[in-house]
């Protein structure tokens, strides 16, 4: 369910200390061969970068679907249509699907997330015409064999480790969840289909048959919904027919339902906390706020944000004075809305503290006490790590799935390197005043109940009391019957 990302082979002999990006690595940024954007008389984009200097070619079918365009009676869905699609196809039994790539030495796999489905295949370049026969048959000419509907409802049960949704679901409720982030989003937008488990329900998962499956591919599966995305070594010239040939016949069968809104509760500062056991009496923490979208312009100034606090306060809270085993900042974003988050891992003791640092760090930004050197190097890194990324044509092509599920036909896509640089200490100063204030705020902590090293102590305590006691009442049992026997 994962996108390939960060395939990184780049020299490493860029100096990130400098707080100026030269003008050769700039010049990457807008590669001297561009991206190629067309679309197929029946709706299908086109998405091509032409990478000549690559002996691959990776290529994704990308469907805008996910959890996010499901419902309570059939959460889990999409993830579910995902599964059945390797499981035949109008040209190839499950064993064919499987083995067509693998047997000429690529890579392929499939995965599913709030919004969007998405389908890759990794292939040597004299191969690209393999790959997109594959995903072709894959994505739209599969068969949903009936005898395979039920297999792939126990893998998906099994990948969501059983089905003991209930216990969960009631476990939640009471507080004893582990999923922090989820629980986050729950309080910044309720009655969202955020809250939708990507891989579903228990009660739903038993409820949807076959019909249910077909009904929504026919629904979300169309070639308007649908973006192909090809990296490497393949020529514009030679790329088109083969695209023509294979999904140019294609025709929508449906029309697909549109994600609603997520509207935010703005009633902050939230005080989210779950108490499920864990390992070690270590706390999790999050703290931050609610913040905007993918497309929003202030998405870069909260990157850079959130590389300046990881590095400051790794350095303040973890290297210095030693409070957590791990922190990270980061800005997570969908199409429409998104949240801010520093999360932690310490002692509970130093709870207290730890917010206190990073409230301390936030007002500092919103009073305008920037460091302009720790902002030119957060630029830096964020803007070199982008670029050593791009070596690899999964990363660029996983940036791309991003992208398209944003963008028209018409919108360009932003160019990374230039939007960070021209992210400055003013635009920290006001993200900060726009976002980190007290109804977009929340706090979150999971403390667990109990912790598997105290219930093994507990557990032990009971065997011991258990055994003991055995023993002692076999011990008055004999001394009983001995008395009994000597009477006689």
């Amino acid at each position: 369910m994962n996108l390939i990302r960060d395939l990184v082979l780049f020299p490493l002999l860029l100096c990130v200390a400098s707080t100026t990006i030269p003008k050769s690595l700039e010049a990457k940024s807008n590669p001297s061969i561009p991206l190629e954007r067309y679309q197929l008389a029946n709706g299908l984009r086109v998405w091509h970068q032409y990478r000549p200097d690559s002996k691959s070619v990776i290529v994704y079918l990308v469907i805008k679907t996910g959890s996010r365009n499901e419902t309570a009676a059939n959460n889990g869905i999409s993830h579910y249509v995902e599964h059945m699609v390797f499981t035949g196809t109008e040209r190839w039994n499950e064993e064919q699907v499987k083995d067509t790539i693998s047997n000429i030495g690529g890579s392929w796999n499939g995965w599913t997330d709030r919004e969007q489905t998405g389908y890759y295949a990794l292939v040597a370049d004299r191969d690209i015409s393999t790959d997109l026969d594959w995903l072709s048959q894959i994505v739209f000419h599969p068969t949903f064999p009936v005898d395979k509907v039920e297999k792939e409802r126990h893998v998906v049960f099994q990948e969501k480790g059983g089905q003991y949704g209930w216990l969960i679901n009631q476990l939640e409720a009471w507080g004893y969840g582990y999923d922090l982030s989820r629980e986050v989003e729950k309080a910044l937008f309720p009655n969202s289909t955020l809250t939708m488990s990507v891989i579903g329900e228990e009660e739903s998962l038993k409820r949807i048959d076959r019909n249910m499956l077909l009904d929504y591919y026919k629904q979300h599966y169309t070639t308007e919904n649908a973006t192909l995305i090809v990296v490497g070594n393949v020529e514009p010239s030679q790329l088109k027919p083969l695209v023509t040939n294979y999904f140019g016949d294609l025709r929508s069968q449906g029309k697909p339902n549109t994600i609603t809104t997520a509207i935010p509760a703005n009633q902050g500062t939230y005080r989210i906390k779950v108490a499920g056991p864990m390992l070690n009496d270590q706390i999790r923490l999050m703290t931050g706020a609610q913040t905007v979208g993918d497309k929003h312009r202030d998405r870069w100034s909260l990157d850079v944000l959130a590389k300046m606090m990881n590095r400051d306060l790794t350095d303040e809270i973890r290297t210095k004075r030693g409070l957590v085993y791990s922190l990270s900042a980061y800005n997570n974003s969908y199409e429409d809305v998104g949240y801010f988050a520093v999360f932690t891992r310490s002692e509970e003791k130093h709870r207290d503290t730890i917010l206190q640092l990073i409230d301390s760090y936030i007002e500092n930004v919103r009073q305008g006490k920037v460091d302009e050197k720790r902002l030119a190097e957060a630029k830096t890194a964020l803007i070199r790590s982008w670029l050593i990324s791009r070596e690899g044509n999964g990363a660029i092509a996983g940036s791309l799935v991003s992208w398209s599920a944003i963008l028209s036909n018409t919108e360009p896509i932003p160019d990374y390197v230039s939007e960070i640089e021209k992210v400055s200490a003013k635009d920290l100063v006001r993200v900060v005043q726009t976002y980190f204030v007290p109804q977009h705020r929340f706090v979150a902590i999971h403390q667990p109940a109990i912790t598997l090293i105290v219930g093994l102590q507990i557990a032990g305590i009971v065997i011991i009391i258990v055994v003991g006691g055995f023993i002692i009442y076999k011990i008055w049992r004999r001394k009983k019957v001995t008395k009994e026997v000597n009477s006689l």
